[in-house]
C-alpha cells in the first residue's frame, strides 16, 4: 500500500521541524493492519475539551453516510477510520466577514482561537472554509496517525462551508456529510467540480477536458451509459471551452450520486492504494522427502461487496486452477528442480471500464518451490503488486511500455505479437525490474492492425492489446 506523509514543511523563511501535541485517538472503523488498508483520519477544529463527544458524533455521522454512497459502499471493507481529538482553546470557526457574499450567508463575525485557524472567506469566497495553519495539520497527523491516506477536517460551525485540496474540510452544517463526500472526491480521487468554479480551477482531469469528440474523450467507454456524455460547462469565463461527463453528479451538486466517470476514478484510486491479498499460507516451508501434498491458500482477502475478485493459479506460467482461494500441490508428481506457483488476484468490477484494466492493478503471491533430489522440498513466498501499461494506444511509431512492481520483477520478457500469435518484434528479454522500468520501442515498421504486447516471467504470462496506425 502506498503511504504518503510529509515530515518537513518548507517555508520561504526556513524549515519547520514537525513537533506536535499528542491527542487521544478513537477508532471508528477497523478492518485490519493500517499498513495494508486505506486509513481515513478525522481531525476536529474549533472543538474544545468539553466538545469532543460532539466531534466524535459528527465524525461517525459523516462516516456512516459516506459508506452508504456508491461506489464507496462496495469497498467499505478496504477502509479503517480514526478520529484524532484535537482540542481547541475556543469553540467555532473564524469568520472575518471579508468575502463579498458574506451578507447573503448571514453568518456572524467571529474570531475564536481554534487549533488549525479554520476560517470562512478564504480567497474572497464566503463558503470556502480552509484550515489556515496547514503545517499544524501535517504535524498533528505525523504525531498521532502517520499512516493516514485521507485526512478529513471537521470544523465546529453550524454554517455551510468546506473545501477540498490535500485535506477535505467541512463544517457541522446539516449538509456536512454530503459536503464531505464531494470534498473527498476532490482530495482522494483528484476530481474536478462539475459546476464552473472559475477559470483558475480549470484543467485536464478525469472528469474535465477540452476534448469534445465522444470517440476521443477520456471517458469514451462510458458514453451513453446512465446519461454520460460530453457536456459544456457554464457559466462565464472560459467555461465554454471545457466539458464534463454528466449534468447531475455529486461533483456538481449536493444530494446527487457520483456519475459513472467519477465512480470509476474513485475505485481506481482504491485499487492503486491497496493489495487485496491480506494474508496467505504457507509463507516459508521445508519438508522432508516423504512429504504430503501441500495446500496453498489465500487465507485473507479484502473483498468488495458484492465480491468481484477473480483468482487465477499458475504453475510455471501454466494455469492450473481458476477462481478458488486455494490449490493443493502434490510434490511427489514433480521432478527435482525449481518451480514457481503464482496466485493472481484481479478486481473485475463493472464500475471500471478502463482499457486492459485487468493488468493495470493485479496482485500476486508467488511461491518458489525447490524440490531437491534427496533432501526434500523448500518453499519460499513473496507478495507483489504489478502494473503493466502501454502508451500511446493507438500508436503509430514509438511505443512506451511501463512496468511497475512493489517488489522486484525478475526475468521479464516483453514482445509484440500479431493477432494470430506470431512474434513480430522484441522489446525486452530477461530483464529485472527493481521498482519501475520504462521502455521505448520503435514499431513504425509494423503494418497497421491489431497486436498484443506480451509480458512473461517464469511464473506468469499477461498481454495487452494495442492498435497500430
Amino acid at each position: 500500500m502506498i503511504k504518503q506523509i510529509c515530515y518537513l514543511i518548507l517555508f520561504c523563511t526556513g524549515t519547520l521541524t514537525l513537533q506536535a501535541q499528542k491527542f487521544p485517538v478513537d477508532t471508528l472503523l477497523y478492518h485490519g493492519d493500517p499498513g495494508k488498508y486505506i486509513n481515513f483520519v478525522f481531525l476536529g477544529d474549533g472543538f474544545t475539551a468539553t466538545e469532543q463527544d460532539k466531534f466524535i458524533s459528527e465524525a461517525r455521522n459523516v462516516l456512516e453516510y459516506f459508506f452508504k454512497q456508491e461506489p464507496w459502499s462496495y469497498y467499505k471493507n478496504y477502509f479503517n477510520a480514526f478520529a484524532v481529538k484535537v482540542i481547541s482553546k475556543e469553540s467555532g470557526a473564524i469568520h472575518p466577514h471579508t468575502a463579498s457574499d458574506c451578507d447573503k450567508a448571514n453568518v456572524p463575525i467571529s474570531n475564536p482561537d481554534n487549533y488549525f485557524m479554520s476560517s470562512f472567506d478564504v480567497s474572497g469566497i464566503h463558503r470556502l472554509v480552509v484550515p489556515r495553519k496547514l503545517p499544524d495539520v501535517v504535524k498533528v497527523l505525523a504525531a498521532n496517525m502517520p499512516q493516514y491516506d485521507q485526512a478529513i477536517i471537521i470544523v465546529n460551525s453550524p454554517y455551510y462551508g468546506g473545501s477540498g485540496g490535500d485535506f477535505a474540510t467541512l463544517t457541522t452544517d446539516k449538509n456536512s456529510a454530503d459536503v464531505a463526500a464531494h470534498e473527498i472526491g476532490h482530495s482522494f480521487a483528484q476530481l474536478s467540480d462539475e459546476y464552473w468554479a472559475g477559470d483558475v480551477y480549470a484543467g485536464e482531469r478525469v472528469n474535465m477536458t477540452k476534448e469534445s469528440d465522444p470517440n476521443k474523450v477520456k471517458w469514451k467507454n462510458w458514453i451513453g451509459v446512465n446519461e454520460v456524455g460530453v457536456y459544456k460547462y457554464c457559466c462565464g469565463g472560459q467555461s465554454e471551452f471545457w466539458n464534463r461527463p454528466h449534468l447531475r453528479c455529486k461533483m456538481g451538486q449536493l444530494n446527487a450520486p457520483f456519475c459513472k466517470v467519477c465512480s470509476e476514478a474513485i475505485v481506481e484510486k482504491i485499487h492503486k492504494l491497496t493489495n487485496p491479498i491480506v494474508d496467505f499460507t504457507p509463507s516459508n516451508l521445508k519438508m522432508d522427502a516423504t512429504s504430503q501434498p501441500v495446500t496453498f491458500r489465500l487465507s485473507a482477502l479484502m473483498q468488495p461487496e458484492p465480491n468481484t475478485l477473480h483468482i487465477t493459479w499458475e504453475l510455471d506460467a501454466q494455469e492450473i486452477s481458476g477462481n478458488n482461494d486455494q490449490v493443493t500441490i502434490n510434490f511427489d508428481t514433480l521432478s527435482p528442480g525449481l518451480y514457481d506457483l503464482t496466485a493472481t488476484v484481479v478486481d473485475t468490477t463493472d464500475i471500471v471500464r478502463v482499457d486492459d484494466h485487468q493488468w493495470l492493478h493485479f496482485n500476486t503471491v508467488s511461491w518458489t518451490i525447490n524440490k531437491m533430489k534427496s533432501s526434500g522440498t523448500v518453499v519460499t513466498a513473496s507478495v507483489n503488486k504489478i502494473a503493466y501499461t502501454v502508451y500511446p494506444n493507438p500508436v503509430s511509431d514509438a511505443l512506451i511500455v511501463t512496468i511497475e512492481g512493489q517488489q522486484p520483477v525478475k526475468n521479464l520478457y516483453v514482445g509484440v505479437f500479431s493477432s494470430d500469435g506470431r512474434l513480430v518484434h522484441n522489446i525486452a528479454n530477461d530483464v529485472d525490474v527493481a521498482d519501475t522500468l520504462q521502455l521505448t520501442s520503435d514499431i513504425s515498421h509494423l503494418p497497421a492492425g491489431n497486436y498484443y504486447i506480451v509480458f512473461r516471467t517464469k511464473s506468469t504470462v499477461k498481454s495487452l492489446s494495442i492498435h497500430k496506425l
